[in-house]
């Protein structure tokens, strides 16, 4: 029995003395600064190196290259022409570095602090920042910190319930401190846990690990950032898009034969071609024509093309300048003709200008927004083709824009070398498929073909020749008929196929009717797409539009 007490002496003689030199050495520790430059805090992130923010005469000035990876992605820098770009959805604002002046929608104004160049590398003012991004920006003198957050940005709340809590570089009681023996009572943001440490930030920018037994977590709220209560978005009673392109060769020198189409409600003429690399855009709109479709109840968004020129489209887009230029050419063109939107069909654009092309979108956007005109795009399915798939920044360029028009059509093309569908129903819900994965689906429109491609295969000279042209539903019918061609279903395709031998000539056509229309048009609903588009106006039999409009409930 004696035995057993004085063991348990011994015990309780070890452990007190343990936590006494414990204590001791924890007294003893020195506290080391986090930094003794000034640094930056954004969130439970900490920045040090490389200088990521500067203070000067009381301005703070932002590395550029940490808000565009920390902020905002979709800062742009032109390094040839030293440009700061901004974009959102209502604005496109331009700063040149160390010019006290900037842009917003091409309209200019001053200001007190420019954007800096500081050893090469870019700085950016809170004034600017505070005139680009909703920011809650704070300098705190005693720590040399810079704190920078979104305004009403919640995290869950640790508050120090017991004497001896430090703060720590690291989850670990052997890493050195930087904040020693905090009061009790003192609130700290509590952002991860590891296992019983978590990792917290004072308000004055002290960021470590502080051991859980010292905090006591309202336990009713998720440990790391706690998010605002979710809104429910609006929902709207918005028709869905029914739009037709009208092909134009030349300029428009009349407006006759404009009548109402059944189950449409927007018209996009395909009027307008950006021609060189000095942004010169050939004009073939009419004002009659406007006028007109207008009175029937129509929007009008007409088309403009960069001539699918990979080398006239990278001049033009290369330069913030080039860009800028455009835009204003292009927008002053559209508010000249009173329309109701723009629809881009850049095509062939070299896999290199990938960026460039969406900076373009974002930057044109907000110029046109701002006259409330809707910026529709043309976008092709996914495929591993550079200049005419893989250039399309389809998941970015739904983020600045107001619809993605999937062309679904094209499968086989004209010099395709093989015979096949334009628009096979399992391709074309494919490609669909693939693209939501990018898109959102309020803001995709399908895209149908009103042509059909009859092949010809035949043999010259022992060599085996294939070609097609494009018919339209009119013309392939007639051809059909007189050549007494036996139509069959194909499930796989969803149109009607047929193929005739004339004098060693093989006749095959995949038929787009409005049965295949049909088909292809359930898809909108299938996945709650914004809306149909047709190419081209003019292809068409008469019964197709109600089959359209009665598929999707337009009317």
């Amino acid at each position: 029995m004696k035995k057993g007490i004085i063991i348990t002496l011994l015990i309780l003689i070890i452990i007190g003395s343990s936590a006494y030199f414990l204590n001791k050495s924890r007294e003893n520790e020195d506290v080391i600064s986090i930094s003794d430059d000034i640094y930056l805090v954004i969130g439970d992130k900490l920045f040090i190196e490389d200088n990521p923010v500067i203070l000067e005469e009381d301005n703070i000035y932002i590395s550029f290259d940490i808000l565009k990876e920390n902020i905002d992605s979709n800062l742009f820098y032109d390094i040839e022409e030293e440009m700061v770009i901004f974009t959102d959805k209502e604005r496109v604002s331009r700063f040149k570095v160390e010019e006290k002046k900037g842009t917003t929608n091409h309209k200019e104004f001053f200001i007190n602090y420019p954007i800096k160049r500081i050893e090469d590398k870019i700085y950016i003012p809170d004034e600017i920042l505070n005139l680009l991004y909703d920011l809650d920006m704070d300098y705190f003198e005693d720590t040399n910190a810079v704190i920078m957050d979104k305004p009403n940005s919640k995290y869950v709340q640790g508050e120090v319930i017991m004497e001896g809590g430090d703060i720590r570089v690291n989850f670990d009681k052997k890493s050195p401190m930087v904040l020693k023996d905090l009061p009790v009572g003192t609130v700290v943001a509590v952002f991860e846990e590891y296992e019983n440490w978590y990792k917290v930030s004072t308000i004055d920018g002290i960021i470590g690990y502080m051991e859980k037994k010292y905090l006591k977590i309202n336990l009713a709220r998720d440990i790391y950032k706690v998010e605002d209560e979710p809104v429910e978005k609006e929902i709207k009673n918005k028709d869905r898009i029914s739009l037709t392109w009208d092909y134009t060769h030349g300029k428009m020198v009349s407006a006759e034969g404009i009548e109402p189409i059944y189950g449409i409600n927007v018209v996009s003429p395909t009027w307008f071609s950006i021609t060189d690399e000095k942004g010169n855009i050939f004009d073939k709109g009419n004002y009659e024509y406007v006028s007109k479709y207008k009175s029937l109840g129509y929007e009008i968004w007409p088309l403009l093309d960069n001539s699918f020129d990979p080398d006239i489209t990278y001049e033009l887009l290369a330069s913030s300048k080039s860009r800028e230029k455009l835009i204003e050419k292009i927008f002053n063109i559209y508010k000249d003709y009173n329309v109701d939107g723009l629809n881009l069909d850049f095509e062939n654009v070299y896999l290199k200008d990938k960026d460039l092309l969406t900076q373009f979108v974002r930057e044109l956007y907000p110029v046109f927004k701002e006259r409330g005109m809707i910026v529709s795009m043309d976008i092709s399915p996914i495929s591993t083709s550079e200049n005419w798939s893989l250039s399309f920044d389809r998941r970015r360029l739904s983020e600045t824009i107001d619809y993605l028009i999937l062309m679904a059509y094209d499968q086989h093309w004209a010099t395709s070398p093989v015979a096949g569908s334009v628009a096979q129903y399992t391709w074309v819900e494919k490609g669909i498929q693939g693209v939501l994965e990018e898109v959102p689906n309020e803001k995709l429109v399908l895209a149908v073909p009103f042509y059909t491609r009859l092949w010809k295969l035949e043999e010259i000279d022992g060599e085996a020749k294939i070609s097609s042209q494009a018919l339209s539903m009119e013309i392939a019918n007639q051809f059909i008929e007189e050549n007494q061609i036996e139509l069959e279903w194909d499930e796989e395709s969803g149109q009607y196929f047929g193929e005739t031998t004339k004098e060693g000539i093989v006749y095959k056509i995949w038929l787009e009717d409005a049965n295949s229309i049909e088909l292809k048009s359930s898809l909108v609903n299938k996945y709650n797409l914004a809306g149909i588009a047709s190419w081209r106006k003019g292809f068409e039999t008469e019964e197709i539009w109600p089959v359209i409009s009665n598929m999707i409930k337009l009317n």
